[in-house]
C-alpha cells in the first residue's frame, strides 16, 4: 500500500506510563494518537506501536476514525496531525492521570 492510499487517523486511548515516560509509572493516561494508516486495523497497530515506542503499554483504546488536515484542527493538534502524516505517529498525552471508575 503506498502512502497515496493512507489516510490520518484519530485514535483516543488511555494507557499506562511506563519507565521511560515523564509521568508516574503506571499512571493511567488520555492519549490521543494520530496515525497514517490505510485501514482502521493498521491505524490501531500503527498506534500501538506508537505508544510503546514513547514509553506507553496496556492500550485500551475509545474511538478512531479518519480526520482531514484543516483549518478545523486546533492548533494544538495541528502540529502532531502534519507529524502524523509525515512520519506515521504522533501522541498527545493530557497530563492529568485517568481516574479508575
Amino acid at each position: 500500500m503506498s502512502e497515496t492510499d493512507e489516510e490520518l487517523y484519530l485514535v483516543l486511548a488511555m494507557a499506562s506510563a511506563g519507565p521511560t515516560t515523564r509521568y508516574e509509572l503506571g499512571s493511567r493516561h488520555t492519549l490521543l494518537v494520530f496515525a497514517r494508516a490505510g485501514s482502521h486495523e493498521a491505524a490501531l497497530a500503527v498506534a500501538t506501536a506508537g505508544m510503546a515506542e514513547r514509553g506507553w503499554g496496556e492500550p485500551a483504546f475509545q474511538k478512531a476514525g479518519i480526520i482531514e488536515l484543516g483549518p478545523h484542527l486546533s492548533a494544538e493538534d495541528r502540529a502532531p496531525a502534519e507529524h502524523a502524516m509525515a512520519h506515521g505517529c504522533a501522541v498527545r498525552v493530557y497530563e492529568r492521570p485517568t481516574q479508575a471508575n
